[in-house]
């Protein structure tokens, strides 16, 4: 297992190490093979990221699903990837504030020009709580630039041209 690197610079709600109130996710890569490798992060909810009472906010449960999907197809396609959008999302059970969730991700399909990932929750007991399968297509550095987002270097050197 390998922790991937996320410069504290990064702003993400979802995965930035500093957002004073975001989830602060960490991931790290598993396994060598490009054909099998996958991303993890494990989660825990917290008391004030609730929903109905004791189950994590079902926006919130997507939103892992979501970043474990993007640092996926970051990590595993080595360039920067922008979302196409959500192909299918499920909440088989939504998991529980205090306790330990485990989300992974991996690529199931991919093209030069698109990826498909999938996503997946489960609980320490290794029960399923949702999944996600998510496309995706490169970054174009002309788009951005078009766009003007301020995007911070580590990130402007995986885009394509």
């Amino acid at each position: 297992m390998e922790e991937l690197e996320n410069p504290l610079e990064n702003p993400c709600f979802g995965c930035g190490p500093a957002h004073p109130r975001g989830l602060r996710l960490r991931f790290e890569r598993v396994g060598d093979d490009p054909a099998r490798a996958e991303v993890r992060t494990t989660f825990v909810p917290k008391p004030d990221e609730i929903g109905w009472p004791t189950l994590f906010h079902h926006g919130l449960h997507f939103m892992v699903l979501y970043e474990t999907s993007y640092w996926a197809a970051l990590t595993l396609a080595g360039k920067l990837w922008v979302s196409v959008g959500p192909v299918s999302y499920t909440a088989d059970r939504l998991p529980r504030v205090g306790r330990p969730y485990e989300s992974r991700a991996r690529i199931v399909r991919r093209e030069p020009e698109h990826l498909m990932v999938r996503a997946e929750t489960r609980s320490a007991e290794g029960k399923p709580c949702g999944s996600l399968e998510s496309e995706w297509r490169p970054a174009r550095r002309e788009v951005v630039q078009r766009a003007g987002i301020p995007l911070p270097d580590y990130l402007t050197e995986l885009l394509s041209p």
